[in-house]
């Protein structure tokens, strides 16, 4: 069965160092998905050894001074970023954000992060690959509603569901990374 993971729900914690806040949204062996709130400039936590993607829902955007010198910025709403983990790293934001992370260990774990409509959603995952064969399969409502769950309620994808056309979803998969 298809669990909900409602938004309502989640308990806020802080950040690994503290300086923000987040919400957990499911975790498992070398992987985490959650909501982060980038309230003020603040250090990013370190995450050493991790693969992230973040992705803007809400507020004008942020920027991250990355470790080589250079600058990621973010201000496309629903439009995934993947970045190394390593740090230190400092985020300048443009006004209150709230982002989702998706973060996973390597070697060892992998994974994507797709924003797609609804109509996407039920032509690419639910029907053309059929329903996921892992239980580190997520759907993110931005918008709208998908089965029983509406925006920013998330479900562990198990089994088909519907969703409707003008909705809005990210797809995360959580992999385990195979070796030959």
């Amino acid at each position: 069965m298809t669990e909900v993971i409602r938004a309502s729900g989640l308990t806020e914690t802080r950040w690994v160092n503290g300086a923000g806040r987040k919400a957990d949204i499911a975790t498992g062996e070398g992987w985490l998905l959650g909501y982060a709130w980038l309230d003020k400039d603040a250090p990013f936590s370190d995450y050493s050894g991790h693969d992230r993607t973040i992705t803007l829902i809400e507020g004008p955007g942020f920027s991250l001074e990355l470790p080589a010198g250079s600058t990621l910025t973010v201000t496309n709403k629903f439009q995934p970023t993947a970045f190394n983990g390593a740090g230190p790293m400092a985020c300048h934001v443009l006004g209150p954000c709230r982002v989702l992370n998706a973060i996973s260990a390597y070697p060892g774990f992998s994974h994507t992060v797709q924003v797609m409509s609804g109509a996407d959603f039920l032509t690419h995952v639910m029907a053309g690959e059929g329903p996921p064969s892992t239980t580190n399969t997520f759907a993110v409502i931005l918008r709208g509603s998908v089965g029983d769950a509406g925006a920013l309620d998330t479900l562990r994808l198990t089994e088909p569901v519907t969703a409707s056309p003008d909705s809005l979803v990210a797809v995360i998969r959580f992999e385990r990374e195979t070796t030959a």
